[in-house]
């Protein structure tokens, strides 16, 4: 049962198709849509013998009206990809991920891909961030901090995404992020929405130097946001982290715009405090002025990863087709700081 709108990137699954996905896991009774998502459907699934899983399912193809399937060009196979960075994840410390239980890639059953984990405790940090004391808050960024460190214990073969052998990928971060900026600007024609490609690009054409300083391809969640953690909300106890599906593989300072895209201007203090206590590096230089306190290059790499972050948010609200009284705001967010990343950097 669901008492929320569908997306056209959201397939639900009944209990009856769930059945096969879950045989000798158990026998699912009953399956609620998770709130929060915006893409994959995210389900909660309720045994014969107690237990609660989760299954999230891939986005179906052909999903829109015009049989087009509702995706950017960094999203294909996205599913397949988190299912594999959860495995690699199993042996890291540090990382409190969701434990892969069942997998089921044949759409033998069902005609998507689906994968099912166990169901982490915790209550979603964006819908109690507001009223939870400061202290509690002040904890919560430490510690994800520290998981974001952990994190980078993981290390890719190439740049870029893993998905399709790294088909979005190259031999060095540059090449990945100038064909990653490629595919945006691509999408963005493809829906018809405006993400001022000239000016983007020429920010792009500055950085390439200061993106030639990362030569380790290290896991990235990406999108470690706050609806992302599962904590104790009185406390600021992170139990876990969730939705691993748009992880790369590259430049560590990344995470601190994926975690706060929406915020041009300097990180969080605990997020950083949290990633350096865990033993982890930052490309700190007080004395340069920059918006994050960072190096004049780690800075301009900053600004460009936010731009990329700005320009799929924007793009996506085509396809998805989100609608609400909050879509409003996120659009005039994202154009505001994308406006002000573009004016910074003089383009």
């Amino acid at each position: 049962m669901h008492d929320q709108p569908l997306l056209p990137t959201q397939r639900l699954l009944s209990v009856q198709e769930l059945e096969p996905v879950l045989d000798g896991i158990g026998t699912p009774v009953a399956t609620r849509l998770l709130s929060g998502g915006t893409f994959s459907a995210v389900q909660a699934v309720d045994l014969a013998d107690g237990r609660r899983v989760v299954a999230k399912v891939a986005v179906p193809e052909g999903a829109l009206p015009d049989g087009r399937t509702p995706l950017l060009t960094y999203e294909r196979d996205m599913l397949r990809s988190e299912h594999d960075m959860l495995r690699l994840l199993e042996p890291v410390k540090g990382v409190p991920s969701p434990r892969v239980l069942a997998a089921d890639f044949s759409r033998a059953h069902v005609e998507v891909d689906v994968v099912v984990t166990d169901f982490m405790p915790g209550t979603p940090w964006d819908t109690v961030l507001d009223t939870m004391s400061p202290e509690a808050n002040e904890r919560a960024y430490h510690e994800v901090g520290a998981i974001l460190a952990a994190l980078k214990d993981v290390r890719g073969r190439r740049f870029g995404y893993p998905a399709r052998d790294f088909e979005l990928g190259g031999d060095t971060w540059p090449e990945f992020v100038n064909l990653l900026f490629e595919t945006v600007v691509a999408d963005a024609a493809e829906w018809e929405v405006d993400i001022e490609a000239d000016r983007v690009l020429a920010a792009l054409e500055l950085a390439q130097e200061a993106l030639a300083e990362v030569t380790e391809p290290l896991a990235v969640h990406n999108d470690l946001w706050h609806g992302n953690v599962l904590l104790t909300p009185q406390t600021g106890e992170v139990h876990g982290v969730v939705d691993f599906e748009r992880t790369l593989f590259g430049d560590p300072i990344w995470e601190f715009v994926g975690a706060e895209s929406h915020t041009p201007g300097p990180t969080t203090p605990a997020l950083l405090a949290g990633y350096e206590a865990a033993g982890r590096p930052l490309p700190r230089d007080p004395d340069a002025g920059t918006v994050s306190g960072f190096t004049p290059a780690a800075d301009l790499r900053t600004a460009i990863y936010r731009l990329w972050s700005m320009s799929v948010q924007f793009i996506e609200i085509v396809p998805r087709g989100f609608h609400g009284d909050w879509v409003a705001g996120h659009r005039e967010s994202i154009i505001g700081v994308r406006r002000e990343v573009l004016d910074r950097l003089g383009v």
